[in-house]
């Protein structure tokens, strides 16, 4: 009997949820009460990463890798030379920059010899001399007079093409190789670094949603088994109470390990005793009646058969 009353039952998962309003009202609450926490933890964690790893990144850009020498060639730029004039390609318009050429003059008659000894050889050169200008301009006037168009000077370009110029001489510095290797090794170093500090930042990222994770199914489990361990005990004392109603009166058995409300299941299970223990008593009571009505020869009488019906229940009741 002792090992019977002593008996305790172990929990099971399916049956956590006894009291489903109580418990996953609880639960929820704490959920989300730290499932915001939580967020407003990792939103500012994240920011400070963010941050960090900028101020990092522009560290790093901050730091300029050596350069690669531009490559040279040999062939002239130009900007040392004299300007060319373009040359016209119309006929009928002048060169630019190009010079005009003056009209021939008529060619001059021959002088006499002088002869010896006379100084008119002197006075006929000059006469001749004006003579040459006036038949020039007397030419001149003719021509305009007859509308005859002036005869236009020949116009000549000449272009000279400087064939080494043509020629491209690339010259490299001694040390090219090695500065394009410091470049390109900086270069990858660096990039190596930007995507260190972007995997770090994802890094985190991705711990503060997992741990937000763990941390919502971890308090959800423990909700609900905490909330167990205080719906259990109600849920045994209303069962009892439901029994007691209905005139049945169970034994009352102990809690299980880990369970809430010990002291309200302790004050309960004495109480319920108590009650049994009256209707023992009353059994006994009405045992001795029905035993003192048949020893009268009263055995028959309707009163002690309703005796007899209640012992019954009652015995029933206590079982």
């Amino acid at each position: 009997m002792n090992a019977k009353s002593d008996r305790s039952y172990k929990r099971s998962w399916k049956n956590l949820l006894i009291n489903k309003r109580y418990q996953l009202r609880f639960t929820l609450f704490m959920v989300g009460l730290s499932s915001l926490l939580m967020v407003g933890l990792g939103i500012w964690v994240m920011k400070v990463a963010n941050e960090t790893t900028e101020v990092s990144m522009t560290s790093i850009r901050g730091e300029p890798c050596p350069k690669v020498p531009v490559i040279g060639s040999g062939a002239p730029t130009g900007e040392d030379e004299d300007a060319i004039p373009r040359p016209s390609m119309k006929l009928d318009e002048p060169a630019d920059d190009a010079p005009v050429a003056a009209p021939a003059a008529p060619p001059a008659a021959p002088e006499p010899a002088p002869a010896a000894g006379s100084a008119e050889p002197a006075v006929d050169s000059a006469a001749a001399g004006s003579a040459a200008v006036a038949s020039a301009e007397a030419g001149s006037g003719a021509a305009v007079g007859s509308g005859a168009a002036p005869v236009a000077p020949d116009r000549h370009v000449m272009v000279q093409i400087d064939e080494s110029s043509m020629t491209l001489t690339v010259t490299l510095p001694k040390d090219y190789a090695e500065l394009v290797t410091k470049h390109w090794t900086c270069e990858l170093l660096q990039a190596g670094r930007f995507e260190r500090l972007e995997h770090g930042r994802m890094r985190i990222l991705w711990a503060m949603i997992v741990t937000g994770l763990l941390l919502v199914i971890g308090l959800a489990a423990y909700g609900i088994k905490m909330t167990h361990r205080v719906a259990g005990p109600l849920f045994k004392v209303s069962l009892y109470l439901s029994k007691m109603r209905g005139g049945r009166y169970d034994k009352v058995y102990n809690l299980r390990k880990g369970d809430q409300l010990v002291q309200f299941y302790d004050h309960f299970k004495a109480a319920h005793g108590g009650v049994v223990k009256m209707q023992r008593d009353d059994i006994a009571r009405v045992a001795e009646v029905i035993a003192a009505a048949e020893a009268a020869g009263a055995g028959q009488h309707p009163a002690i058969a309703e005796l007899r019906e209640l012992l019954a229940r009652k015995e029933k009741s206590v079982e």
